[in-house]
C-alpha cells in the first residue's frame, strides 16, 4: 500500500475513495494497526520531519501491488508535507490542486497520526 515518486507523470486518485482512511466518516478497522505502522515513513510524524526523498508515497489501498497510485486523501490532507510530492508539483508531474480537497469533498484528518489511531481503532 505504498507508491515510489519517480520521474514522469503520478498517478494519483482524483478523489477519495468511500472507504478511503483518511475520510473521518469512516468507520475504524478496515486494516490493523500493524499496517498504519508500517506506513507512517509516507507521513510527517512531528512538526520539522518530514519523509526523505526517497520515501515511499501513501498509495490508494484500492489499487493492486506493483501499480499503485497515490490516495487522494492522503494527498490532500498531507501531502504537501512529503518533499517528492512538492517535487513532483515543482516539476509538473502531479498538478497542485491535488494538495487541497475538492468542494464537495468528506471531512479529511489532518494528521497521519490522527487518522492512523482512529482508523486503527486505538482511541487514546
Amino acid at each position: 500500500m505504498t507508491a515510489r515518486c519517480v520521474s514522469g507523470a503520478v498517478p494519483y486518485r482524483r478523489r477519495p475513495c468511500g472507504n478511503c482512511p483518511w475520510r473521518k466518516d469512516v468507520e475504524p478497522g478496515e486494516f490493523p494497526a500493524s499496517r498504519y505502522e508500517e506506513l507512517r515513513v509516507t507521513s510527517e510524524q512531528r512538526e520539522g520531519h518530514e519523509p526523505g526523498i526517497g520515501a515511499p508515497l501513501f498509495a490508494c489501498h484500492k489499487t493492486p501491488e506493483g501499480r499503485e497510485i497515490a490516495c487522494a486523501g492522503w494527498l490532500a490532507a498531507v501531502g504537501h508535507r512529503h518533499i517528492g510530492v512538492r517535487l513532483a508539483v515543482a516539476q509538473r508531474r502531479l498538478p497542485p490542486e491535488v494538495l487541497h480537497p475538492g468542494d464537495d469533498w468528506p471531512e479529511l484528518f489532518d494528521t497521519y497520526d490522527e487518522m492512523a489511531t482512529r482508523q486503527a481503532g486505538d482511541e487514546r
